[in-house]
């Protein structure tokens, strides 16, 4: 990221001039004059105005009550058509295809790049701010669990303004790289996911406790980690499939402008209720994207329902050699 040609691109005196020089003399003339033409009384007053005024606007700040910030900007609403039906029998006929499916790519080494968009909160006594800062995430990793990871944010397109008046968070989380030694690389399994007992390996760092959406948390934590072949991708889904509750959304085309088909569910196990989607292409089974959409209420999160407030585009995910 460019931090200083962000910054150039946001300084309001950029640009041509406003006046030429002619102009600006003059007007430099009329200020000076009317400068000399004030009363000598009222030069003497300005230091108790100026007091006055300082006073006024920290009692303003201290006293008054201060409103709510305006609801934060969050990603728009995906549009879904020709959903319901039996969520079961959509996703399992999608599962059939990607087990026949050809593998992503070739190469000992998994690659992926993650595009994604995460809500960020700032609680300040009774006051909430919420903006939305996108970010991105590329790996490699080898056969010996070796590899490096590059992530980073960026600076959002929507909502730019409440993001400044926000601090900028996350502008001088520059693109970082992370290099790991044979066995060092970090996740949440250590292993490749199995093809048999896929259900109960998913269990593991996510409690069946929770509720069915935890099995989503699950599918979309190992789609940040791991590379699927289609005898994997295919098990994925069918565990998915089995799970009650959950709902066939329809055709919808992502973040990234890819058509797939969307699965839903249901949940609160977070604290409030949300929508859990999975996003999957319908040829190959591949995982496209994750949301998760806040549903009835926004708890004392400073946004508007229903609420986008988290975002994955799974933009790569493919067996590759290190570049």
């Amino acid at each position: 990221m460019n931090v200083s040609r962000i910054l150039e691109s946001l300084d309001p005196a950029a640009g041509p001039p406003l006046a030429g020089e002619p102009d600006q003399e003059a007007g430099l003339r009329r200020i000076m004059a009317t400068a000399r033409s004030l009363p000598a009384k009222n030069r003497r007053r300005r230091p108790v105005v100026a007091a006055a005024a300082v006073l006024a606007v920290l009692l303003a700040y201290f006293l008054v009550p201060r409103p709510q910030p305006a609801f934060a900007v969050t990603p728009a609403l995906l549009t879904y058509s020709g959903g319901g039906g039996d969520a079961a029998a959509q996703l399992t006929a999608i599962a059939d295809r990607a087990a026949t499916a050809p593998a992503p790519g070739s190469g000992d080494h998994e690659h992926l790049a993650i595009q994604s968009w995460y809500l960020w909160t700032r609680v300040d006594d009774d006051l909430v701010n919420s903006v939305v800062v996108p970010g991105h995430t590329e790996s490699w990793r080898g056969p010996d669990d070796s590899g490096r990871r590059t992530s980073g944010h960026d600076v959002p397109d929507e909502g730019r303004v409440a993001w400044l008046l926000e601090g900028m968070p996350g502008l001088f989380d520059l693109d970082d790289t992370e290099r790991y030694g044979p066995g060092q690389f970090p996740g949440m399994w250590r292993e490749k996911p199995p093809v048999d007992g896929i259900t109960a390996w998913l269990q593991q760092g996510h409690p069946v406790e929770n509720g069915p959406a935890e099995t989503i948390v699950a599918v979309t934590d190992l789609a940040r980690e791991r590379v699927l072949t289609p005898a994997v991708q295919a098990a994925v889904l069918r565990t998915v499939a089995a799970l009650p509750g959950l709902t066939y959304d329809g055709v919808v085309t992502d973040r990234l402008g890819r058509q797939g088909q969307a699965f839903s569910l249901l949940s609160d196990m977070g604290g409030l209720p949300s929508r859990y989607t999975l996003i999957v292409d319908p040829a190959t089974g591949r995982f496209l994207g994750h949301e998760q959409m806040l549903t009835e209420t926004a708890g004392k999160l400073n946004v508007r329902i229903p609420a986008v407030i988290g975002y994955e585009a799974y933009r790569t995910a493919e067996f590759s050699s290190v570049p």
